[in-house]
């Protein structure tokens, strides 16, 4: 094994328990790094919810990469650039805005330093908490630069009742790809990204074979990413859909299962 890469809420860490994994956890992939494993963090946050959690670990000593917006951007911690990054137009942005109101949702978009929204539900709560960012409320969707993601958000009740209503529309209508991300919050990225693919060229460019890669992941998103893998993982906690395909399957997040995995890594 060359680089591992790891899914962040469900895998690293409970799911929104903001930036910083545990420290026993940092320490072991501190210590595969002193190995000379690559990391690469792979997760649906915004970016600037994963970089201080790259920092905790060192990865701006060592080198590794962050990919954030479930595939939308890649990021080179140490050289403190971006790799390359899939954004969704300001013009469809708008469109989306409008769009996701009509279906009795929250719409919101990501910005260099913040987020907007139209209200701020419980949801973009726990994404602040989590990601550390600021959110903007504004009544209209005025002013926007191209964006790496389009959120929609509300409580359990109305997502299960409008989100699958207001995904297949945006799919028929716009080039994007619409994904429920947790029971109070689903994510827009253009069509054709995801985690896997956005790994997958990523790797090509640092001539790694998936051979060579150990995976974690909990989510459908993480699915092809735990079947790719030389060793793929999942946690108890996961979709039966990824711990079908996984290698090896570590206790939930909520008993730091991920640990076992990182002394495994260790030992070998």
């Amino acid at each position: 094994m060359k680089c591992i890469i790891c899914d962040l809420d469900g895998s690293l860490m409970n799911p929104s328990s903001g930036l910083y994994v545990k420290e026993e956890v940092q320490n072991r992939l501190i210590q595969l790094q002193e190995k000379g494993y690559l990391v690469i963090l792979n997760s649906a946050r915004i970016f600037q919810g994963v970089l201080p959690l790259a920092h905790q670990i060192k990865m701006n000593e060592f080198g590794g990469y962050v990919i954030s917006c479930n595939g939308a951007s890649v990021y080179d911690v140490k050289k403190k650039e971006v790799l390359f990054e899939y954004p969704i137009a300001s013009k469809t942005i708008e469109q989306l805005w409008d769009l996701t109101l009509q279906y009795h949702l929250e719409p919101s978009y990501t910005q260099s330093n913040y987020v907007v929204c139209h209200e701020y539900t419980h949801g973009y709560e726990l994404d602040a908490f989590n990601c550390n960012v600021d959110y903007k409320v504004q009544d209209e969707c005025d002013f926007v630069s191209n964006a790496c993601k389009f959120s929609a958000s509300e409580s359990q009740e109305r997502m299960d009742t409008y989100f699958p209503l207001l995904k297949q529309k945006m799919e028929q209508q716009y080039d994007v790809l619409a994904i429920r991300s947790t029971p109070f919050m689903a994510d827009v990225v253009c069509k054709g990204v995801d985690k896997f693919k956005t790994c997958d060229k990523l790797l090509q460019q640092l001539n790694i074979k998936w051979s060579e890669v150990s995976y974690i992941g909990d989510g459908i998103s993480d699915l092809e990413c735990v079947k790719e893998a030389g060793l793929g993982v999942s946690l108890e906690n996961a979709k039966e859909e990824v711990k079908q395909v996984a290698d090896l399957i570590v206790k939930s997040c909520f008993e730091d299962g991920c640990i076992e995995w990182l002394d495994m890594l260790l030992e070998n």
